[in-house]
């Protein structure tokens, strides 16, 4: 450590501001609730001073020496109190060792030498010196040094998970483990993403980029909370250095960017191009600051297509088309389904007297749901960017009929393979190119629908149609016909590999055991606070609604994770009736919200009833104050802000939780609290799975509980069980056979030579 010593003497003539003041407090050994209040009381300070930006160590010192009459009144009953804790700060800013690494954390991502010091700062001379020495064994195992190694959570986790009692030179699991937790916690002292030395105040900030920050906020969703604090970030990490809001470079935010996917996982890129993007939209609205260059994606994506990037000639007619779509679940006024010169019948979609013309048939609105209408656009511009980038389509398509052809198509299929195989060489996999596609057959799929609905010429729409009949995954052979052709053989539709590997590890009895009990484990903890005395925090409302899902997916029914979303429980189209006291209630689901179009009408049991109950009167006025939703808010799970996220959905404050955010935080309490790797619907294919171990002839039970609309949808994703069943009814009648057949006749066997029997 003297290189530490040296750099430590040497920085004593650096100067630095209050954001490099707010990073000492976080290295030293003080008390959280004193460093918090430290922190405020800072900020208030540094506001009333009256300065933009970050206020100059040296400034500060001045301040509090000869404070101005318009701080203290700005202040007011609190400067007592507000002075003294400036004045604390100062003190640690006043130790050599604290604020050197203070100055040295300064823009870049900390390193295990970083971690090195700050545990000499923070914790005991043995404890320092043991971690020391694990730093450096883990750095060995690495093949490099302490200044080579990020000292971030997301760099060390994946290391301390596949380190073995050798790397550390320790005998037992215990010892090893030990190892690990001493190293999160040295690693926690300089990691930006578990202290507050990552954060950004805006009030901290010079005036021309609060100006730039309040220009974007006004550009960016509610929902969008990510995108705006990385644009924070960002913010921060130019102003502290200098730079202007009109002088940003590519330097200097490829250094931005390197700092913050170093601090998260590999898949918090997307989430840095989204923000960059929306960057770049307001550039593009009338923010005078220069575009940013998004980061690379990672090789598992297509590359990025704007639609408008698309030649009108292409584009046109399929907008215009999906202009007059109208979804089933959300058709808005029925008038615009059947023409009609009559409103007052037009309102119900029926055409009164003279039957409706062909050609007045032919204007009626198109049915498409909006996914639908996403995939569409999705087929033809990646069809028309495949072929604008492939040398071999000659000439380039320039109107929608033109992707009608081999050429394009092919070239669509052979760009979506190499993205597969980009995708498997970075997994380690090897690349099968026999094995077909499934995205590039829906692809091709999603195009022939545009086809068809926009009436393509029948023989280039056939030509389509050929191909994505060969490229076809489903189709597993040939077989001959009875007039000597071939016809082709179709394999079953069973669930996902994704899905089907998650419902596997549930044979495991334990873990069926962890389920039964998730929902009550789930519900102690968000209670906790509750029977304290104390109200719910975000964390514990989060909780207590994936404990009523589990418990509803167990007990009431496994519907999708779009209907668990949409739970209404006021209202006269309410979904959850509840019964004024104790007893059971009804869940209703209307046909016109399921997927197929099937209503659904169960009993909620008393047990469910009461935590419903509860989690309406502790947990939804923390979630729609968590949400910003309005008062009149029906939705038992408030989300997105209240923003409407479906296409003609609910007004603002009025909206629920979407269906991904939903997913993502059952999966990870699920993990977390039962050791269980499973999402929405592994939950939902789970009833199927124990319904058919108990009973693996009840099929049609399966099928009414999942609310498939035919049996033959259920008996393709439970094929593996319809084989065992048959397996199962197999062994059975031919042991009871043999058995009737041995005890009513006897075999003797005459030996050639004796003439004896045997």
């Amino acid at each position: 450590m003297k290189h530490v010593a040296f750099d430590i003497e040497n920085s004593a003539t650096e100067h630095g501001d209050t954001a490099d003041l707010r990073r000492c407090l976080w290295l030293s050994s003080m008390k959280g609730s004193t460093r918090s209040a430290t922190l405020v009381s800072l900020a208030a300070f540094c506001a009333a001073s009256g300065i933009d930006g970050e206020l100059p160590i040296f400034r500060v010192r001045q301040l509090v020496v000869s404070p101005h009459a318009m701080m203290k009144a700005t202040v007011g009953q609190r400067w007592t109190q507000v002075i003294s804790d400036v004045r604390r700060a100062l003190r640690y800013w006043d130790d050599p060792p604290t604020r050197w690494l203070a100055l040295r954390l300064r823009a870049r991502i900390p390193t295990l030498s970083d971690a090195a010091t700050a545990a000499s700062l923070r914790l005991g001379t043995d404890e320092a010196k043991r971690a020391h020495v694990a730093l450096d064994a883990l750095a060995a195992s690495e093949g490099g040094t302490l200044d080579e190694v990020p000292a971030t959570a997301g760099v060390i986790e994946p290391l301390l998970r596949a380190a073995t009692p050798e790397t550390f030179g320790v005998a037992s699991p215990k010892s090893l483990d030990n190892k690990r937790t001493l190293l999160r916690k040295v690693v926690r002292l300089v990691d930006p993403l578990s202290t507050g030395m990552r954060e950004t105040s805006v009030d901290t900030l010079p005036a021309e980029w609060r100006e730039v920050l309040a220009f974007l906020e006004r550009q960016l969703k509610k929902h969008e909370k990510s995108a705006a604090a990385i644009l924070r970030r960002l913010a921060g990490f130019c102003a502290r250095q200098g730079i202007r809001p009109v002088d940003i470079g590519t330097p200097l935010v490829e250094t931005f960017v390197a700092m913050e996917i170093a601090t998260h996982a590999p898949a918090y890129v997307e989430k840095v191009r989204a923000a960059l993007r929306r960057w770049n939209d307001a550039v593009a609205a009338g923010l005078k600051c220069p575009h940013l260059p998004p980061p690379s994606a990672p090789v598992r994506r297509q590359e990025d297509v704007d639609w408008h990037s698309v030649p009108s000639g292409i584009r046109t007619p399929v907008d215009t088309y999906l202009e007059k779509a109208v979804s089933v679940r959300n058709p808005g006024d029925w008038g615009d389904l059947v023409p009609d010169d009559d409103p007052e019948y037009a309102e119900l979609g029926v055409a009164f007297g003279n039957p409706v013309s062909s050609s007045a048939a032919t204007e009626a609105v198109p049915i498409l749901e909006p996914g639908t209408q996403k995939n569409w656009r999705d087929a033809v511009k990646r069809a028309w960017h495949a072929a604008e980038v492939d040398r071999r389509v000659q000439p380039k398509p320039e109107a929608l009929g033109d992707l009608f052809c081999k050429p394009v198509v092919a070239a669509l299929v052979a760009s979506t393979r190499n993205a597969r195989r980009r995708r498997n060489e970075a997994q380690g996999l090897v690349f099968d190119p026999k094995v077909k596609g499934r995205y590039e057959h829906t692809l091709v799929e999603a195009l022939c629908s545009v086809g068809r609905a926009l009436a393509i010429a029948p023989e280039r729409l056939e030509e389509v149609e050929e191909l994505k009949r060969q490229i076809d995954p489903s189709v597993i052979g040939l077989k001959r016909t009875t007039n000597g052709g071939f016809e082709r053989v179709y394999a079953e539709r069973r669930i996902g590999m994704r899905h089907a590997t998650m419902l596997a590890k549930f044979a495991d009895t334990s873990r069926l055991k962890r389920w039964f009990e998730g929902p009550s484990v789930l519900w102690a903890l968000a209670c906790a606070p509750i029977q304290r005395g104390r109200k719910p925090q975000a964390t514990h409302v989060a909780l207590a609604r994936n404990a009523l899902i589990a418990r509803m997916g167990q007990y009431v029914a496994p519907v999708r994770r779009a209907n668990h979303a949409r739970y209404r429980y006021v209202g006269d189209d309410r979904h959850l009736i509840l019964p004024e006291g104790d007893g059971e209630g009804t869940l209703i689901i209307p046909a016109n919200e399921a997927k197929t179009l099937r209503s659904i009408h169960v009993r909620i049991d008393p047990e469910t009833v009461r935590m419903l109950k509860l989690y309406i009167e502790h947990f939804l006025p923390a979630a729609q104050k968590q949400a910003k939703a309005s008062p009149d808010n029906p939705h038992l799970f408030p989300g997105a802000d209240g923003q409407k996220v479906e296409e003609g959905g609910y007004g603002p404050g009025r909206g629920y939780i979407t269906r991904s955010k939903l997913n993502t935080s059952f999966k990870k309490h699920m993990l977390k609290h039962c050791g269980l790797d499973m999402c929405l619907h592994v939950m939902r294919h789970l009833a199927g799975k124990i319904i058919l171990d108990q009973d693996p002839s009840a099929m049609s039970l399966v099928k009414e509980i999942l609310g498939h609309k035919r049996l033959r949808t259920t008996q393709s994703y439970y094929a593996e069980v319809c084989k065992i069943v048959a397996q199962r009814r197999y062994i059975h009648l031919l042991e009871r056979q043999a058995r009737r057949v041995l005890a009513t006749m006897t075999f003797k066997f005459i030996d050639p030579q004796t003439g004896k029997a045997i």
